[in-house]
């Protein structure tokens, strides 16, 4: 902000160059990370919200079907909603994450699937590389919801073949109010039209890419900071060793505990998200006791996933939710570890 200050795609001067250059830079980085081949398909957004509405409100026709995952935020299910999508829910499997083999069954007429590629209440782990498989047979586009996953794991979409909708501020280790779309084989109408900085004596839209999706003036002060985390990411290896080594403890420890019940306890494959409740307790005491009292911070409720909650059969109360991250320590663990005991069972 204080050194260079221009809009991206807004003048020659030399300030403006090198606002374009970061957002450049950026899209390379984050294409990079996914094995996409062109870095101006990375279409930079405000958050996974606004990817994934651009998505679904440029797809889907209302009362079209869409297929969706048994735990999708409301991100997706709202637009869906208002859109009078007639909606088909996968049904979980026997160890509480997205049986996408059922996608096998789904109708040849449905205009798109969506998955979440990992649950951000149960941290169940979906198999988006199945999905994109019988996807690709049945010729029908694919959404991940990668919220939860981009930048702790590996996702190809060369091998993927699908759009994909995610944050910067999670994962990736950028500013809130920063995300980005990728598109595959889709090419959908934009939420929003206007200045773009190219074929500004047009009265329509460009159509090349990323300007057709991106109108108004860039967040490059997020995308600064977005491109520091891409980067950080890229070159941090250990990040999923550690969440998941981590992740790994926290879901022992909890499971072990008395009058705790942990939301989907057989997942062999998981995220760095875990959610709990108490027989004696609700979500809410919980997570306020860990903040008051050992300054722990996570969240309780429904996680603006009732679909997700509806399935696991923790409405309406919801759950407490912990997100280990890669700047925890095993320490950190024990120490939240027992500080839910001694909460739950005083």
């Amino acid at each position: 902000m204080r050194s260079i200050g221009g809009g991206a795609g807004r003048s020659a001067h030399k300030k403006a160059r090198e606002a374009m250059e970061i957002a450049t830079l950026c899209r390379a980085e984050i294409a990079e990370l996914i094995n996409a081949d062109n870095p101006e398909e990375i279409i930079f957004t405000k958050n996974a919200t606004e990817g994934l509405n651009i998505i679904i409100k440029g797809c889907v026709k209302n009362g079209e079907k869409v297929t969706v995952s048994p735990y999708e935020h409301n991100s997706v299910m709202r637009p869906l909603y208002a859109m009078g999508a007639d909606i088909n829910v996968l049904p979980l499997d026997e160890e509480g994450k997205a049986n996408i083999s059922a996608l096998s069954e789904i109708d040849a007429d449905t205009g798109l699937v969506i998955i979440n590629h990992i649950s951000n209440v149960s941290g169940a782990v979906s198999d988006i590389y199945l999905a994109s498989e019988i996807c690709e047979k049945k010729k029908i586009p694919l959404l991940i919801d990668c919220s939860q996953s981009i930048g702790h794991f590996n996702i190809d979409v060369k091998k993927l073949r699908a759009s994909l909708a995610f944050p910067g501020h999670k994962g990736l280790l950028g500013p809130q109010g920063t995300g980005a779309v990728y598109l595959c084989g889709i090419k959908p109408k934009p939420l929003c039209y206007g200045g773009t900085g190219s074929d500004s004596e047009s009265m329509s839209q460009p159509v090349t890419l990323p300007d057709y999706y991106e109108s108004g003036t860039l967040n490059l002060y997020g995308i600064a900071g977005l491109l520091e985390g891409a980067r950080y990411v890229k070159t941090h290896k250990e990040i999923l060793r550690v969440e998941t080594e981590l992740t790994s403890m926290l879901r022992e420890g909890l499971m072990n505990m008395k009058n705790v019940k942990v939301t989907a306890p057989d997942l062999k494959n998981f995220g760095a998200v875990i959610s709990f409740s108490a027989k004696n307790m609700q979500p809410s005491e919980i997570a306020a006791a860990l903040d008051e009292k050992y300054d722990i911070a996570c969240r309780s409720g429904l996680h603006c996933s009732p679909s997700a909650h509806s399935a696991y059969g923790t409405m309406p109360q919801g759950t407490v939710r912990l997100t280990p991250g890669c700047f925890n320590t095993l320490n950190d663990i024990k120490i939240t570890l027992d500080a839910v005991n001694k909460i739950i069972n005083r």
